[in-house]
């Protein structure tokens, strides 16, 4: 089976993941007798599954029979049986979720990734995956020096309540297929492109702006679950996962996630609390690397996290002064807000209503009608108004207390009709119940992090 034309074929030579210009050790190139013995049994106790269609096909997306047999080998700690028993059991996965033909089905014979321009993404044909990747941050952006893919993941921008409550498990996790699929032929186009070794991919988690509102365990559960096939049925196709700004309150998340990683996994993972590590730097030249990262490259990655098309926007609030943001409202419709301050700093937040006309730029507070009483809010906070007046709705973030020190302010506010009018997901599924606010209302989160509840959805009086 020929491979399709975007899908690079696998120059001579080449291995598996490695971060420098020599195959580490039980890779094509590096191996042991020992290991070359196990190789080569295990390959004989494969070729009839193999043989088949689909056996070529999980073959040539893993970069040639050798590679398949060590990459296997490697994630069952080279014990023969075990690798025989894995390689079954991605086939029969593979069959019974179509992955052999799950990149064509959603972007047909476009290429994956523009090596020239790292922000090129295809277009995309699946209605599921269409209707899914804008509640994702993530997306690959070009490659590093090595050929390695570069996918990156924006969680700042990840909405988990909205990403939960608008997308079934089954439809989150056919793009997860795609996602996971496509990876692998984009390590096989930058290996060809970049005449390198054949590696996995690099991850960039950036945490600049995590905060309680991630901390969504239903989400949590799916995320764990969804790395968890990564992990089993695309075994040793990651490189390195580099965590970026990792704040304190990440650990919770952290020590709920790294039981469901294998010690493999967990030693491909370097985290730091700084916004760029020294390696990653090194890999991704600065004209590719994206801006939010201290790079040259424009780059769109998370930048369509909501129903209504908004991002998150980012000012800065000066010392003893405040920032105001009005919201024209018809009468029964919705809006909401969701905001976090860097640095984990605080500061007073209230929502004020002025009748048509009466509100402008400059007015005073004293004029309006105080709908959420103006008060220290902490570094974050999120909520919705439902079945508003007709008028202004002014969000006030007043940092007038603070003498010295500004605040870095990112917010997001959607608006929109009556939101009960938005499908509800199925009795049947197992992400919950939307409610009119659009988010799971109570949704717990990671246990031991001491975090407030989501409050409820308000109306335009201001009480639950």
């Amino acid at each position: 089976i020929n491979p399709p034309d975007r899908m690079a074929r696998r120059p001579s030579g080449t291995t598996l993941p490695a971060l420098d210009s020599e195959p580490q050790p039980g890779h094509e190139g590096n191996t042991t007798p020992d290991q070359d013995a196990r190789a080569k049994e295990l390959g004989e106790r494969l070729s009839a599954q193999l043989a088949t269609e689909g056996g070529q096909n999980m073959v040539r997306v893993n970069g040639g029979h050798t590679c398949l047999m060590l990459r296997l080998l490697r994630a069952r700690g080279w014990v023969i049986g075990d690798a025989e028993e894995l390689c079954q059991e991605i086939l029969a996965y593979r069959q019974e979720k179509g992955l052999d033909t799950i990149v064509q089905r959603v972007i047909g014979e476009q290429q994956l990734q523009d090596p020239s321009n790292p922000s090129f993404q295809p277009e995309i044909r699946d209605p599921v995956v269409k209707k899914v990747l804008p509640h994702l941050p993530c997306g690959r952006h070009g490659f590093t020096t090595l050929g390695q893919p570069v996918e990156i993941w924006r969680i700042n921008q990840l909405r988990p309540a909205e990403l939960m409550n608008q997308n079934s498990r089954e439809e989150i996790e056919a793009w997860w297929h795609f996602h996971l699929e496509s990876g692998l032929h984009a390590a096989l186009a930058g290996a060809s492109y970049s005449q390198q070794l054949l590696r996995g991919s690099v991850l960039v988690f950036d945490l600049k702006g995590f905060g309680a509102r991630h901390l969504h365990s239903s989400c949590i559960r799916l995320l764990v679950s969804l790395f968890g096939i990564g992990q089993s049925k695309f075994p040793e196709s990651l490189s390195r996962l580099y965590i970026l700004n990792a704040p304190t309150i990440f650990s919770g998340l952290w020590n709920a996630v790294k039981g469901a990683l294998n010690e493999r996994t967990r030693k491909k993972i370097i985290m730091t609390n700084k916004p760029m590590h020294d390696d990653l730097a090194s890999l991704i030249p600065a004209k590719f690397m994206p801006t939010f990262l201290g790079g040259e490259s424009p780059c769109s990655i998370g930048e369509r996290m909501s129903s209504t098309g908004a991002s998150f926007t980012a000012v800065n609030v000066k010392a003893r002064d405040d920032h105001r943001i009005p919201v024209q409202t018809n009468a029964g419709m919705y809006f909401g807000w969701e905001f976090f301050i860097e640095g984990g700093k605080d500061i007073k937040f209230g929502v004020f209503f002025f009748p048509p006309g009466k509100y402008s730029d400059g007015c005073g507070m004293d004029g309006g009608e105080e709908i959420i009483k103006l008060d220290k809010a902490g570094s974050q906070g999120q909520d919705t108004l439902t079945d508003v007046k007709e008028g202004t709705y002014v969000l006030v973030f007043d940092n007038k207390y603070s003498m010295m020190s500004s605040k870095d302010l990112s917010f997001i506010v959607d608006k929109g009709g009556d939101p009960l009018t938005s499908p509800m997901p199925s009795q049947d599924s197992p992400v919950g119940t939307r409610p009119s606010s659009g988010r799971a209302i109570g949704e717990s989160v990671v246990t031991g992090v001491a975090t407030p509840p989501i409050s409820p959805t308000r109306t335009a009086s201001g009480f639950p």
